[in-house]
């Protein structure tokens, strides 16, 4: 397996991914669409140096990716935050620590950025993502409430 960068030929994937991703969590949410279609969201992400845009390659094919980016600083923090967007697998390559290897990949891009905590948002009822995500060192810092109106 390789971790490398997206390219502009594999963002067909990733708008396919990203589709998934969205389906996946409306298990978590049911105000998400099911039926939303991804088709042009990163295309523009490739070149951005404060966005990270990784694929999980194994046989010449892409089988997960990871979207991170820096968040810009609204003057509230004394430093630099990187923010975990987006983390897919196929469900046919998940179990595989495939989704360790893209972590520990972003975690090395942020540090090279001099960013000073990672951040990712885990629906509280998703149990398999938030273990992944404390398994390599995340710990919950905050929690979102809502109200259903």
């Amino acid at each position: 397996m390789t971790i490398r960068k997206a390219n502009y030929d594999d963002v067909k994937t990733l708008n396919k991914f990203l589709t998934l991703l969205i389906r996946d969590e409306s298990q978590y949410d049911l105000g998400i669409d099911k039926n939303f279609i991804v088709t042009n969201m990163y295309e523009n992400y490739i070149e951005d140096s404060n966005k990270l845009l990784i694929v999980a390659e194994e046989n010449d094919n892409v089988v997960g990716y990871l979207y991170g980016m820096i968040k810009p600083n609204d003057g509230t923090y004394k430093y630099v935050i990187a923010k975990l967007d987006a983390l897919y697998i196929d469900i046919n390559y998940r179990n595989k620590k495939i989704a360790t290897s893209l972590i520990e990949y972003f975690k090395n891009w942020a540090i090279a950025k001099k960013t000073h905590k990672i951040e990712v948002n885990v629906w509280s009822n998703n149990i398999k993502a938030k273990h992944l995500y404390e398994k390599n060192g995340f710990k919950t810092v905050s929690e979102t409430l809502s109200i259903d109106l």
